[in-house]
């Protein structure tokens, strides 16, 4: 981005696009809670802010624009990287030698995937394709690759034919990132699609693991696709706030923090 599309530029456009940049996508609703003015405002904001190029316009929200989304797919990769690994750590731990395991798309998948390196005899579904090239690189695992759409900027496969595609199988373990968590317990992506394909791949697991950063706790993600009562085990490097942990509790699912 040149000097010349930032200037004329408020302080709290400023901080919009700091949100955006850290966040990769950003509701219109939480922009105005986070800055104290009402959603036509912050609507105002970002049409000056689309027009220099400087992000991209969604209905309801804000992203990067078309180019930068995946250096902000490197950078959530390298930040809380420490955490991921001591989750991903755990998760493995609770995965058996000879399972058939489901993996998620995301930044903590891929930790998750590298921690199960040292496993033996796992065979790998997933909608994930960075998880299939570490482990095709490292393993003798059997990987199934899902089909559907490919997202260039993070490597991920989702949409409809993903959903068809997972129906037919069943799995011992899915192992499922998360865009929030919920003080109710509610788990939540940024995108339709990927939380249609989180769904179905849940349907056909029997032991459903969660693993997320404590920068996940009510994050600004909009679409749920489960509750945590659905799942047998949420992994975290920090414990949540006391009304989290209430809601997992009450859901019986267990609590894995170091």
């Amino acid at each position: 981005m040149v000097d010349g599309a930032r200037s004329g530029i408020t302080h709290r456009q400023e901080g919009v696009l700091s949100l955006v940049k850290a966040r990769g996508y950003v509701s219109l609703e939480m922009l105005a809670e986070q800055f104290g003015v009402s959603q036509q405002t912050v609507r105002r904001d970002v049409i000056l802010l689309s027009d220099k190029g400087l992000v991209q316009r969604h209905h309801g929200g804000v992203g990067l624009p078309p180019g930068t989304d995946r250096l902000a797919y490197s950078n959530r990769r390298i930040r809380n990287a420490k955490e991921k690994t001591i989750i991903a750590r755990m998760i493995a731990a609770q995965i058996p030698d000879g399972a058939s395991v489901f993996i998620d798309i995301g930044t903590t998948m891929e930790a998750v995937a590298n921690e199960l390196i040292s496993h033996k005899n796992l065979r790998i579904i997933t909608n994930h394709i960075g998880v299939v090239s570490l482990f095709c690189e490292a393993t003798e695992f059997e990987i199934i690759l899902t089909g559907g759409l490919v997202r260039n900027r993070d490597r991920a496969i989702t949409g409809e034919e993903t959903v068809e595609f997972l129906s037919k199988f069943r799995v011992g373990y899915g192992i499922f990132g998360t865009g929030s968590l919920t003080r109710d317990g509610q788990l939540l992506d940024y995108h339709y699609r990927d939380a249609q394909a989180s769904r179905a791949a849940m349907e056909i697991s029997r032991i459903k693991f969660v693993g997320l950063d404590h920068s996940k706790f009510e994050a600004d993600a909009m679409v749920p696709f489960a509750h945590v009562s659905e799942i047998d085990g949420i992994f975290s490097d920090t414990p949540p706030d006391a009304e989290t942990r209430k809601a997992i509790k009450a859901a019986g699912a267990t609590l894995f923090v170091p």
